[in-house]
């Protein structure tokens, strides 16, 4: 037995050399298949949905230094803007190639680092498989390219519970101090490009906290996670008050509410979002005024539950929608997969417009919405049923994923949304796809021992 167990454990350990190896062959090859298209496109990345404005905040930025009054640095915030502003101090030329490399290796780095972690627990050989389709999921991947925010968020949401991940396995009765405030750096500075990302991290290290025991383990861990958390934040909110005497990190969060709600609304950006009647929004500073706007979008919620839920329905339709087709809703149009969507490109008659439009492409959008639901949740179940590690892992992956959909219902449906948690949900939908065909074998082999079973 001794002998069967120690061999046993020799061909796990070799399975899981192998694992390793793919873990970073994966995600290398990616970043210079990424690196090729990069020296094939002018200046060396693309601009996102907000790159004009990103863009425009550096030059404000480059002007005016860290306390630049520049509108699109409080509107929006500015993070992001500054990141890209330190890359032009050391590239001014040609930080665009630089941000591609830059965002690239993150994006490679982290989803090694996120896979390699699996290999510790119950559920190693999906490691692979999860690199596989993080590293070369064309809209994810390629987006490391874009002037945008949302692959630098995903890689940063990936290496924060990576590292919740690994010092669970090294530390299961207690925590390391350095593990958790290098995981509340990672989110903290991804917050420092996307502020909603803070309700990802309170969510993570709150899931974390329940399973420390001792009340001096609890106080330190939360101390520390919520001190450097709140760190890259609070620059932000400085900066603004250094810039417009404004305790703020953005001003944007009203006006993107309004657009989700009112009368005529659709939820995304398809119909009329004139927002509802708001006297309070109509004077005041610009951080008044957004205040405002959300204190008035938050009330018609809870006078119109009705109109709300049926908003809800719609915005988590937009949400999960295909990036391109007849149900397809967002600010994804300069996504860099479009640009060689053979979906799209294939589009050359009338008649290819109307199948692809018509009643076959609705159905297949509608295909691939339920479907990424399905497995999704499929995920979620099998990793919570397993118990332990794995059901820590169901539980730090899927609230990111889940509250960003939530955030969706309560301001706008877009499917851009989704792409700050596309990795999480990546790792769920492979881990749910793996779940219901070993469920399903199981179910298959049931009925055939059963028959054997009665033949003896």
């Amino acid at each position: 037995m001794a002998k069967q167990s120690k061999g046993r454990r020799a061909v796990v350990a070799q399975k899981n050399d192998n694992r390793r190896i793919w873990l970073i062959v994966l995600p290398v090859l990616a970043f210079f298949i990424k690196m090729i298209v990069m020296t094939n496109t002018v200046q060396g990345g693309w601009l996102g949905a907000d790159g004009e404005n990103y863009l425009s905040a550096v030059d404000g930025l480059k002007a005016d230094g860290f306390f630049s009054e520049v509108r699109n640095l409080h509107y929006w915030p500015a993070g992001y803007s500054i990141f890209i502003w330190l890359l032009v101090k050391i590239a001014a030329g040609n930080f665009l190639y630089l941000l591609s490399i830059t965002q690239g290796l993150l994006f490679a780095y982290a989803t090694y680092f996120f896979t390699k972690q699996l290999l510790s627990t119950r559920i190693a050989l999906l490691a692979v498989a999860a690199s596989f389709f993080v590293s070369f999921n064309p809209t994810l991947s390629l987006s490391s390219n874009v002037v945008g925010y949302e692959t630098p968020a995903a890689s940063l949401l990936l290496i924060s519970i990576a590292l919740l991940i690994k010092d669970k396995l090294e530390n299961p009765l207690g925590y390391s101090r350095k593990l958790a405030a290098l995981s509340a750096l990672a989110i903290g500075l991804s917050c420092f490009f996307q502020p909603r990302n803070i309700l990802f991290g309170i969510a993570i290290f709150f899931i974390y906290f329940l399973t420390l025991t001792g009340k001096k383990s609890k106080i330190q861990f939360a101390a520390i996670t919520l001190v450097v958390l709140m760190l890259f934040p609070a620059i932000l909110m400085g900066r603004n008050i250094g810039a417009i005497n404004s305790a703020t990190i953005s001003t944007n969060l009203g006006t993107t509410m309004f657009i989700g709600i009112g009368d005529g609304a659709t939820g995304g950006y398809n119909g009329k979002y004139n927002g509802v009647p708001c006297p309070a929004s109509e004077k005041g500073t610009e951080a008044q005024v957004d205040s405002a706007k959300v204190k008035c979008a938050l009330v018609w919620y809870v006078k119109n539950p009705g109109k709300t839920l049926v908003l809800a329905a719609k915005k988590t339709a937009f949400f999960w929608s295909p990036w391109f087709g007849p149900v397809a809703n967002g600010t994804m149009a300069r996504n860099p997969w479009l640009k060689i969507d053979p979906v799209k490109t294939g589009i050359k008659t009338q008649e290819n417009y109307d199948f692809v439009f018509g009643g076959f492409g609705k159905m297949v959008s509608w295909l691939w919405v339920i479907g990424q639901l399905v497995l999704l949740f499929s995920g979620l179940i099998w990793l919570w049923k397993m118990g332990g590690n794995e059901k820590l892992l169901a539980k730090l992956a899927g609230a990111p994923v889940l509250l960003g959909w939530l955030i969706s219902m309560g301001t706008i449906g877009d499917h851009r949304f989704r792409l700050p948690q596309m990795g999480l949900s990546l790792f769920l939908q492979v881990a749910g796809f793996y779940g219901l065909r070993k469920r399903l074998s199981v179910a298959g082999i049931a009925p055939t021992l059963e028959a054997s079973t009665k033949a003896r």
